[in-house]
This record gives C-alpha cells, structure tokens and sequence, in this order.
C-alpha cells in the first residue's frame, strides 16, 4: 500500500487477511477502499458480501452480491451466496432462484445443489431437497454434510431405510 497506494487488489487481499483474522469492521473498510479506488471489482464487492453477512447485516450483503453480479454476470459464487443471504432471511424462493442462477453459470457446483436442496427443504418441498442433494453428491461423492441433509430429509418422508443409509455415508 505504501508503494502504490491505489492499487485496488491489495486491499481486497488486505480485506480477506483481515477477515481470516476475524476483524470484520476492518476488512470491510479495506473492501470499501477497493471499491472506492476501483468501483467495478467485483470482487471486492463479493468479499464486502461475505463480511457483510458475517457481521448480520443480511440486507447490505444481498446488495452486495448484487453489484458484484451486475458488474460480473457469471460469477456464480456471488449467486450462491446471495441464495444463502436470502435464505437467512427466509426469502426461499429467491434464494432457490439465487441458487438457480449460479448453477446455470456453473453445472458442477456441489456447494450451490446443497445449499439449494437445504432451501428446498425448509420450503417443504422435500423430493426436490433429496434431487439436489443427489446431484451435489454427483459432483463431489464425498460431501458428508449432503448425506446428512439427505438423511435428514429422507427421515422426514418416513423412508427410514434411506435415511439411514445416507447417515451411513456421512461416516
């Protein structure tokens, strides 16, 4: 920063050093620095999202997601968490849509198919939470915590053979 003080990426860098340190207010300062120097990083609005909705403030970080996303249409990280902002919130169906999105951008994305099958489930619809955990098991066979939502599901659903088998594969 002291050699080129208007180098937008260090203090992204600088912001996600300071979140792992667990100096939330910091790296939000850091990230608005960014942003102040370069108004179209996306990812400096992605990780301003992440420490916003760490902090709970779940309004600002969706309107984070959001520049990030329109200054970079593809990205499907910012998608997904949004999807995970908007749940919080108990808005289920932009969320699921959220979901939606980042995997149209990205088909293989394990993350966005259990967070999204975790919003299906909360918004009752519990064959399409069990469809989402199987494609995010297809994508990484070794996601315990998509055979433990699944399981969870398909107890549920009263099908207790599944259920604990899909526990077993959690182990």
């Amino acid at each position: 920063i002291k050699i080129k003080p208007d180098y937008a990426d260090t203090y992204v860098n600088m912001g996600s050093f300071l979140m792992d340190q667990g100096d939330i207010d910091a790296a939000i300062e850091s990230y608005k620095q960014a942003i102040k120097i370069k108004p179209d990083s996306a990812e400096a609005y992605y990780n301003m999202g992440i420490s916003l909705k760490e902090q709970g403030d779940l309004k600002a970080a969706i309107d984070s997601y959001k520049h990030a996303i329109k200054i970079k249409p593809d990205y499907a990280e910012a998608y997904s968490n949004m999807g995970i902002a908007l749940a919080e919130k108990d808005d289920l169906d932009a969320a699921i849509d959220s979901y939606k999105q980042a995997l149209k951008i990205k088909p293989d994305y394990a993350e966005a198919y259990y967070n999204m099958g975790n919003a299906l489930k909360d918004n009752g619809d519990l064959d399409a939470a069990v469809e989402s955990y199987n494609k995010a098991l297809k994508v990484k066979p070794d996601y315990a915590e998509a055979y433990l939502n699944m399981g969870s599901v398909l107890q549920d659903k009263g099908d207790i053979e599944a259920a604990i088998d899909s526990y077993k594969q959690a182990i």
